[in-house]
């Protein structure tokens, strides 16, 4: 019997073609001066918009993010430079890093301590707010990380090549202007790399067995049809809104998904992965979800089952694990019609992989416990072995 349920999502989404030309109005609600969020790589796009809203007279402050995903070194440095500069607002303009940096800063520039110490992580609670922190306005021209309306923001640790994340509430953006016309321009890796994060973020918070959270599923296993249905044909035909909307759409859903319920093994896996290698995140959950699934199988089948029953829309098999093994099968086939059908080997070469191994379940036990637990299997350092031999060098 389901004893209760919950939902929360203080962030209002407006999602149309087009949506970002009224940022002016929006930022508006929240005051006259704008801290602008952006990646280098994007700065001619973010140049747009900076100029959109100098003409509708707000007041900026541009913020060129030079890290691609931003220590806490350069977030400090950064909020240090900043403060004093009376902004009102923060806009995050561009992928999961940009959008997180924004959220970060929104903390930074509005608490004492550094932004490490407000990390949620699974050897030591975060620090507590004092006060309000800045609220924040998010703008995605991805479509994968969902950062537009979560209260995550990632962080590195260099010193100890770690990842941790603040989990805030307070973080939630007020306002997620998800404009599709944004994220034509992606690039075909990208699209799938970025699409497949999303739908890990739907598959592990619809699978996750930490709480009940019946919303968190329905919008996980829509995010999961509509990342079937959509992303093939987004990275073939880039240019088409249509796609480019639907998996807007995904991203979102899945972003809701784990606002409520979280990850769980694969992203255990990734953040560290990502923290040692430096590969993408988006393209490090996407390796490492395979490799879990198939292990998963054996031991906690029927939630790939019935994900196979409900999302695939797959005729009843034998048992329980037919259905998970046609489920994982399924998700293998569109990572390998997108491109992404990869090991950590093949990306980063075999000479960087000595020694990847135990350095990388060492990293997973010592900061990534938690997730771990919420998964449908609950792995240790000697289960989790096979699955990180076959993530770096592919299954034997």
């Amino acid at each position: 019997m389901l004893d209760a349920f919950g939902f929360k999502l203080p962030t209002e989404i407006i999602g149309a073609p087009g949506a970002a030309r009224d940022l002016a109005d929006i930022c508006r609600r929240f005051g006259e001066k704008a801290l602008f969020v952006y990646p280098v790589q994007l700065a001619d796009l973010a140049g747009a918009y900076l100029n959109l809203l100098k003409d509708a007279g707000v007041a900026l402050v541009p913020f060129e993010q030079a890290e691609p995903e931003p220590t806490i070194d350069y977030i400090d440095g950064a909020a240090k430079k900043l403060k004093g500069q009376g902004i009102d607002v923060v806009i995050g303009f561009g992928g999961g890093s940009a959008m997180d940096m924004a959220k970060a800063l929104a903390i930074a520039l509005t608490q004492k301590e550094g932004i490490w110490m407000y990390a949620n992580l699974s050897n030591r609670p975060p620090l507590p707010l004092e006060g309000a922190v800045l609220p924040v306005i998010t703008v995605p021209t991805t479509s994968g990380t969902g950062s537009e309306v979560t209260p995550y923001a990632v962080l590195t640790k260099p010193d100890t090549q770690q990842k941790g994340t603040i989990q805030e509430p307070a973080i939630f953006p007020r306002v997620a202007v998800i404009d599709a016309e944004l994220m034509v321009g992606m690039p075909k890796g990208l699209t799938a790399s970025t699409g497949l994060d999303a739908f890990a973020h739907a598959l592990e918070a619809t699978i996750n067995v930490s709480k009940q959270a019946p919303m968190a599923e329905l919008f996980g296993k829509e995010a999961m049809k509509l990342v079937f249905a959509n992303l093939k044909a987004a990275t073939d035909q880039p240019g088409k809104l249509e796609y480019r909307q639907n998996m807007a759409l995904a991203a979102a859903l899945a972003g809701m998904a784990i606002s409520h319920r979280g990850t769980t093994t694969a992203h255990a896996i990734a953040e560290p992965l990502g923290a040692l290698t430096h590969i993408p995140h988006g393209l490090g959950v996407t390796i490492s979800t395979i490799p879990v699934l198939r292990h998963t199988i054996e031991g906690a089948p029927e939630g790939m089952a019935k994900l196979w029953r409900e999302v695939c829309f797959g005729e009843k098999l034998e048992n329980e694990a037919l259905e998970a093994t046609a489920f994982v099968g399924k998700v293998e086939a569109l990572i390998t019609a997108v491109g992404m059908n990869k090991t950590v080997q093949t990306i980063i070469g075999t000479d960087e992989c000595q020694g990847l191994h135990e350095r990388l379940i060492d990293s997973i036990m010592k900061f990534k416990f938690r997730p771990l637990k919420q998964h449908p299997v609950e792995f240790d350092a000697n289960s989790l072995r096979p699955i990180v031999r076959d993530i770096i060098w592919g299954p034997k």
